[in-house]
């Protein structure tokens, strides 16, 4: 009888000795971990990697409702809810789409601003909130089941990170203990997307290449950003041969899509073909730089680009980013990680998108944990990301409640915040760009790993 032998515990990265700001940021706790410990293969007591993460995030997610208290405790009212910086669209979507009445896409009457999914967990929260009450209860109730199950999926999310990458679960902490979530993880629906993306690519680094693309056919259901992930993922593998992996995926992406999507589509046909109409014609969001210039045009005299052509632009510069993105995969001596292509897809779509909104940075939260866990630039990145987000709060203060100057800001300061968001973002992408062009600079590689995430196939590999 053959003797069971354990797998060594491997070393992990300790973020307090590769990263030099977290370095410099630990001397007031006693600096660095020493160089005689073995992280990874010592029994660490209570306190392991994945139970710290957890205390981030049940901490993170504390801080972020307390920074919805006022509205919790005076009600979502506009402008009040834009110029405290409380505004969160559960709220308001509650009544504006009366979710409490209609379940959404149920009717042709029954829009929504989200694909279906979203549209379920709306329904369903909407339906269990009926017994906190009526009227400001039933709202509340209804805000805080839906932040009650973000804080879930989050802390999902953060742990699929951790266990993506076994030398790195530290860069988990990225996503746990992100300030940009702070403010933004109970201002929508969108942690739901991110936090799936993320189990999706823990599946496929642990070689379950159709259960990773029915979890990512779910997050499209959510938000249909996470196509792109899947198209990230499929230019990888087709240049590394892995061409039956890549085959699953999609049948597994394929399937779950039509599980969520045709049932509605079924049913309730005008309704789910109305969100695309509804999207492809509607006005540019207040965080894309369409509205920018449209407002501009209309403080000068001229006629701005209309939502049709809004659309076909954004589209277009989707399509070349793309392509781009294409190239680079394919024309690169070492294949990119896959990681790294989906934070360059999804960062670009964020910054050209027609209706681009600050909250939508968090889908890019835990691809960059994945791609380039570097602390300094990521925390520079979530600063502008917050001015841009409390900017267009305050700004919306002015536009839709006829505030006054005192507790908003006008179109010039809130122009500069959405420019240099996008402005710091692109150099983001710029640095994963040079990552992949000369990957001594890339993190991961240069501690000898080629990608986590895919590392676990055996299939033909192509340089």
């Amino acid at each position: 009888m053959q003797e069971f032998r354990r797998r060594p515990a491997r070393r992990i990265v300790v973020p307090s000795r590769s990263d030099s700001f977290l370095a410099k940021s630990t001397e007031v706790v006693g600096g660095p971990l020493g160089k005689h410990t073995a992280p990874g293969q010592t029994r660490t007591g209570f306190f392991s990697v994945e139970r710290v993460l957890v205390f981030m995030v049940l901490a993170s997610g504390l801080l972020a409702l307390l920074f919805k208290d006022h509205c919790r405790r005076a009600g979502w009212v506009t402008p009040d809810q834009y110029s405290t910086t409380c505004y969160s669209e559960f709220p308001n979507a509650f009544g504006t789409y009366r979710i409490g009445e209609v379940f959404p896409f149920s009717a042709a009457n029954t829009g929504f601003d989200y694909p279906p999914l979203t549209g379920l967990i709306a329904g369903v929260t909407a339906w269990l909130s009926g017994f906190a009450g009526t009227g400001n209860a039933r709202v509340l109730g209804f805000f805080d089941l839906n932040a009650f199950l973000l804080v879930l999926v989050w802390l999902i999310g953060v742990l699929a990170l951790a266990r993506s990458n076994r030398r790195r679960p530290w860069d988990a902490a990225v996503f746990a203990a992100s300030p940009l979530l702070l403010f933004t993880a109970f201002s929508s629906w969108d942690l739901w997307a991110a936090a799936l993306s993320a189990v999706a690519l823990f599946l496929l680094s642990r070689r379950r290449a159709m259960a990773s693309g029915v979890v990512l056919g779910l997050a499209v259901s959510v938000q249909p950003y996470a196509g792109l992930i899947l198209l990230a993922a499929a230019l990888v593998l087709w240049r590394r041969g892995f061409r039956s992996v890549l085959f699953h995926l999609l049948v597994g992406g394929l399937l779950s899509w039509l599980v969520v999507n045709l049932p509605v589509m079924l049913l309730s046909r005008p309704a789910w073909f109305n969100f695309w109409t509804d999207a492809w014609n509607g006005k540019p969001a207040t965080g894309s730089f369409y509205y920018l210039g449209n407002a501009l045009a209309e403080r000068i005299g001229v006629g701005g680009i209309d939502p049709v052509a809004a659309s076909l632009v954004s589209a277009a510069l989707l399509l070349l980013g793309v392509l781009g993105v294409a190239v680079l995969c394919f024309k690169t001596g070492q294949t990119p990680r896959l990681a790294q292509l989906a934070v360059l897809l999804v960062g670009w779509f964020l910054v050209v998108d027609k209706y681009a909104v600050p909250e939508h940075l968090v889908w890019l939260l835990p691809l960059f944990a994945l791609a380039r866990p570097r602390w300094r630039a990521l925390l520079i990145w979530q600063l502008f990301g917050i001015l841009f987000y409390l900017a267009q709060l305050l700004h919306l203060g002015v536009v839709l409640g006829d505030n006054n100057a005192q507790h908003g800001i006008d179109l010039p300061y809130y122009a500069l915040a959405v420019l240099t968001s996008n402005i710091v973002t692109l150099v983001m992408l710029a640095l994963v760009v040079r990552d992949v062009l000369d990957p001594r600079r890339d993190l991961l590689r240069r501690s000898g790993v080629d990608d986590p995430l895919l590392d676990g196939f055996t299939a033909r590999r192509l340089p």
